[in-house]
């Protein structure tokens, strides 16, 4: 079994399970709170500001592991390491975007002027867009921008005319019962994200129990490592044990897979606590950056090419 189909097993079962810049809070910045579309199910976000001087920045910002922060790059020429401070990804299972805040201009009030090969810059309502066949980067302000479906950037403009439109303030204000750590996300209906495919036998079973999730709220401190806390909502006891019991049983077929030889592993299994509590599912994960890494290096020289995964 190769790295991404363990990660997939177990974060799978995660979602299933649930899964002024002061303030002792998490919060979504007031000028990316009204741009959000009403109709989002899930709302994450990511505080680059608060992970400078990191092993997270170093790796994953100045190391081009976080795929929207390259294309944002490749699309604008600005660079994520000095002038992003934070993410906020919006999705349903129509459409998916990120709201980027920063500084993009010399000086806010400014338009931004950038001119990348390669890259087409069309005006949509006096908002302009860089992009890349479907795929853009539209600029609301010299400190906003938001990258997504071109179309789906168009309705963000487009639904500041519409009467009774306005942003999920019920998901922004669950962000604030979170406390103040890098990473967070919450939904009112986690299992609204599961996608509608034909599905037999146990992975049918899986689907049923990934649907009835509720609401999720997940918060992570990144400081040293991943230490990720979780809670899910199911509709009813019976419903969340047996999530807890389905995740256990398949964090334990990967201990059976894994050599005792590869410690590492182990080590990364080790961090996760699933605990069903009534209708409520808590999930815990607590895991250094390097045996990630270490991990990750071992899987990708585990298997020659070509061989099939287990």
């Amino acid at each position: 079994m190769d790295l991404r189909k363990a990660a997939l097993v177990v974060m799978m079962a995660a979602l299933a399970a649930g899964c002024g810049r002061g303030g002792k809070n998490a919060r979504v910045d007031a000028a990316i709170a009204p741009l959000i579309p009403s109709d989002t199910v899930v709302l994450a976000g990511l505080r680059l500001d608060r992970l400078k001087d990191t092993p997270f920045f170093k790796t994953y910002v100045e190391g081009h592991k976080i795929k929207v922060l390259d294309d944002f790059q490749a699309k604008t020429g600005i660079d994520p390491t000095r002038d992003i401070w934070e993410l906020v990804y919006a999705g349903n299972t129509k459409r998916s975007m990120v709201f980027i805040r920063g500084k993009f201009g010399g000086q806010f009030g400014l338009e931004p002027d950038f001119r990348i090969p390669g890259v087409e810059r069309q005006s949509y309502k006096t908002y302009y867009i860089l992009s890349q066949g479907e795929a853009g980067v539209m600029f609301v302000t010299s400190g906003v921008a938001v990258a997504g479906a071109v179309k789906d950037l168009k309705s963000i403009i487009d639904n500041r005319d519409k009467s009774g439109e306005s942003p999920p303030n019920d998901l922004i204000e669950m962000v604030t019962e979170l406390p103040l750590d890098h990473a967070w996300l919450v939904s009112l209906r986690g299992g609204a994200m599961v996608p509608d495919v034909p599905m037999k036998g146990n992975m049918a079973n899986f689907a049923r129990l990934a649907t009835s999730l509720g609401e999720v709220k997940l918060h992570a401190d990144l400081s040293s490592g991943v230490n990720l806390q979780a809670e899910a909502e199911y509709p009813d006891a019976s419903l969340a044990k047996q999530v807890q019991d389905t995740i256990r049983a398949g964090v334990g077929i990967l201990r059976l897979r894994t050599p005792d030889t590869e410690k590492d592993l182990m080590r990364i299994y080790d961090g996760i606590q699933v605990n069903a509590k009534d209708k409520q599912l808590l999930i815990s994960v607590v895991t250094p950056f390097e045996v990630i890494d270490q991990a990750a290096k071992l899987f990708s020289t585990r298997r020659p090419e070509g061989a099939k995964a287990d």
